[in-house]
């Protein structure tokens, strides 16, 4: 009996090993762009989703090492759902074993733009649980401009800007951001914090520089490149006023303005606890106009996501 015992304990360990494992090659990090994206039609094009009768995706994750390069562990990463006109709706995000862990929701106005997004957790039941949830409303201007994301309090009211969190974006004639502004309040010790960063743009070198201030103190400063439909191909940015790298991104596109490549390289002081420092790469495939592929690298790991289209 004890043998048994001691069997089982040992399959125990193995597997959370091998789950620990799974996480630290590819949780952190990784598919920054489908983790914390907002703009979704860039990825899933709307006109595609309708006319392939699409609606949702679930994205499968394959970890892969160098001394295993036959992995076949699948699991589930996140679940998109869209609506009729083939937007997203909801975002479910899963844990190792599998099940839903939390989602997104995502209400839409006429013009398809989300103006509420609200996050829960999910029980052991697969049940919404009200514990932790978060309530973000999303404010536009005439011309469908975001100028405005405030978050609502635990309970899911509304409260005055001095007592909330919020960002507010202010726009220039060609509708690039120009200055957002963010601020703080952490009710436990009634203090509140804020931070500006400003973008002047040069029309003539297809470039921007911005800074970063946290309280009136400077924080960060940094400049980018843009291809000639004004999406970013380079981002760099540094610490305080110094000129050490914080980040450095890089970005690829293919003929029909799709991103096929982001680099992300963390510099020194970067504060990064990804497993390289914050440095990676994402690869992505294409099929019929949809994303089928990303490849996630950092040093010699590789973690494969793949999509999975669900028609009605």
């Amino acid at each position: 009996m004890n043998n048994i015992k001691s069997l089982i304990i040992i399959v125990i360990i193995t597997l959370s090993i091998q789950l620990n494992s799974q996480e630290n090659i590819c949780d952190c990090c990784s598919y920054a762009s489908l983790q914390y994206r907002s703009n979704y039609e860039e990825l899933f094009n709307p006109s595609t989703i309708v006319s392939k009768g699409i609606n949702e995706v679930m994205i499968y994750t394959t970890p892969k090492k160098p001394s295993d390069l036959n992995a076949s562990t699948k699991y589930r990463e996140i679940k998109f759902k869209f609506n009729r006109k083939g937007q997203v709706i909801s975002k479910t995000r899963y844990n190792r074993q599998g099940k839903p862990h939390s989602v997104y929701d995502l209400k839409r106005n006429k013009a398809g733009k989300i103006y509420q997004r609200t996050f829960n957790y999910i029980d052991s039941l697969e049940q919404k649980s009200s514990f932790g949830q978060e309530i973000i409303d999303f404010k536009y201007d005439s011309k469908n401009r975001l100028i405005k994301i405030k978050e609502r309090d635990y309970k899911g009211q509304i409260l005055a800007d001095s007592l909330s969190m919020y960002t507010t974006l202010d726009y220039d004639d060609m509708d690039r951001v120009i200055r957002r502004k963010s601020h703080r309040y952490w009710s436990h010790s009634n203090e509140s914090f804020s931070s500006i960063t400003t973008f002047n743009f040069s029309n003539d070198s297809l470039s921007s520089t911005y800074q970063t201030t946290w309280n009136g103190k400077l924080s960060l400063s940094g400049e980018k490149r843009y291809n000639s439909n004004w999406k970013e191909i380079v981002d760099k940015s540094y610490n305080d006023n110094s000129k050490d790298i914080a980040f450095e991104k890089y970005f690829e596109y293919d003929d029909s303005n799709r991103i096929i490549s982001y680099r992300s390289v963390a510099g020194a002081g970067s504060g990064s606890e990804c497993p390289d420092g914050g440095s990676f790469i994402d690869k992505y495939e294409y099929k019929d106009g949809l994303p089928i592929k990303i490849l996630h690298s950092y040093k010699d790991n590789t973690c494969e996501m793949t999509f999975e289209y669900s028609k009605k």
